[in-house]
């Protein structure tokens, strides 16, 4: 992207090229029969009316357009995910005749570059379904615009969502409005726990016992891991939120414009971290390619993952015997918190296509769209009210990480790509050149201040 020789209008081209579209015009008689079928599946899985019949909750369905539009929306390609939503969009026209959602999907490894090459060339989605962390950079970018605040009220948001969907407002503008959220839970491989003899662990030292009881190794060779080493995938969020206030001490001061990684605490937790390969020797860097990889194909014990996990391993490892508890606690209780959301670009940022886009974030944002998406991806729902929803606590997967929301935190990003790589460096040079744990997280903290100070500066 820094390269001096990028073109966006070729970039965009073959995005375009490669990308997969579902459009979907005036609903078939085939599409309409569909959409009730899905809609009678959802219905005797949940008592709840559909989304198509239920009341608007932001009220947009008294806006009215003056003629067909056609809105893109943008998402990365996870298969639970672009499954339900190629259900939903029939759903969402036979009750909005006159607006056509395209649905565009792009490997979650080229997404970024996708979406900066539209803005770049001044064209792309008009909804975006789009990382909280990455918000405070297209505001920046001005790629995203505000919600309307006359449709989506924020009191209304503040009152109705959990907390941590407040890291989609900058400035007193909320810019996203999430389906669903993610916290951290411990993932483990039922099999391979009752072969050691051993139980789920809930703290830290029951953590490093259980990784050790169930490791296997043929010589030097790990056959499975106790404890997955996946510092870019949860691991990175593991440490920042969840070990550090787990000992403690918060990651940052409460206006969010100062790191404390290098607290006393914060430090101890980064070694504990890093103990499991330095000092214990339970687990192995890029074993099986990834943390993920390796939990689903039955060749780790243990392994952080995030909701939208569950999902996953019901598609790719049907047959796995797993289960899921809290993350382990030691003097605090605390886990990440993420989320991706809906937010409205430039593109459409007035006419019939911000009503169209509105709908559209409104309908995703429904209360029974969020009880199927859980359902259907393992991502549990942004609503307060619906965490006690009985059917979702039914289920014995969920629970670790419906009981996680209360003590859930989503860190700030200015820069989420350029934080999470300064997190993965520190943990590089501790466990691969040997550099120690305050040398490599000052130089972490310090390469992240300097981004704070600089986003900070605009509003000062």
């Amino acid at each position: 992207m820094g390269s001096s020789e990028f073109d966006p209008q070729s970039a965009l081209r073959r995005a375009v090229d490669r990308r997969s579209v579902l459009k979907y015009g005036a609903a078939s008689a085939g599409a309409l029969g569909a959409s009730r079928l899905a809609r009678a599946s959802a219905q005797d899985a949940s008592p709840a009316a559909s989304p198509a019949d239920g009341p608007s909750d932001f009220g947009t369905g008294s806006l009215e357009i003056s003629g067909d539009v056609t809105i893109q929306y943008w998402q990365y390609e996870l298969a639970a995910k672009t499954q339900l939503v190629e259900e939903l969009i029939p759903e969402f026209h036979e009750v909005n005749p006159g607006i056509t959602v395209e649905h565009v999907n792009f490997p979650y490894d080229d997404f970024r570059q996708q979406v900066a090459a539209a803005v770049q060339a001044g064209e792309g989605p008009d909804v975006l379904n789009v990382y909280y962390g990455w918000i405070p950079a297209y505001v920046q970018q001005q790629f995203l615009v505000p919600l309307p605040q006359d449709i989506f009220s924020a009191d209304v948001i503040r009152e109705a969502y959990f907390p941590m969907v407040q890291a989609a407002e900058v400035e007193g503008e909320y810019y996203a409005l999430p389906t669903a959220v993610r916290t951290l839970a411990l993932f483990y491989n039922r099999d391979i726990l009752e072969a050691a003899g051993v139980e789920p662990p809930s703290n830290w030292e029951e953590l490093v016992e259980v990784a050790k009881a169930t490791v296997q190794k043929e010589g030097d060779n790990f056959e499975v891991v106790g404890f997955t080493w996946d510092v870019g995938g949860q691991g990175h969020n593991w440490w920042r939120e969840a070990l550090n206030r787990q000992n403690g001490q918060i990651p940052y001061t409460d206006d969010r414009r100062e790191l404390l990684w290098t607290e006393p605490e914060c430090i101890e937790a980064f070694n504990y971290a890093t103990s499991f390969i330095m000092e214990h020797g339970v687990t192995q860097a890029g074993f099986q390619t990834d943390g993920a990889t390796a939990f689903a194909a039955g060749k780790a014990a243990l392994h952080i993952d995030g909701s939208y996990r569950l999902g996953s391993l019901a598609i790719d490892a049907p047959d796995l015997n797993f289960g899921v508890v809290p993350l382990p606690e030691h003097k605090e209780k605390a886990s990440f918190a993420s989320f991706w959301a809906n937010g409205i670009t430039r593109n459409a940022a007035e006419g019939d296509k911000l009503i169209a886009a509105s709908k559209w974030i409104d309908f995703l944002s429904s209360a029974e769209v969020q009880r199927r998406w859980t359902a259907a991806i393992g991502e549990l729902p942004a609503r307060q009210a619906l965490a006690n929803d009985p059917a979702l606590l039914e289920n014995e997967k969920l629970v670790a990480f419906i009981e996680s929301l209360p003590y859930s935190y989503a860190t700030f990003f200015v820069n989420e790509s350029t934080l999470r790589q300064a997190v993965i460096d520190a943990f590089d040079q501790v466990v691969l050149n040997g550099v120690d744990a305050e040398t490599a997280v000052a130089e972490a903290e310090a390469q992240v201040q300097e981004e704070l100070d600089e986003y900070f500066a605009q509003f000062d």
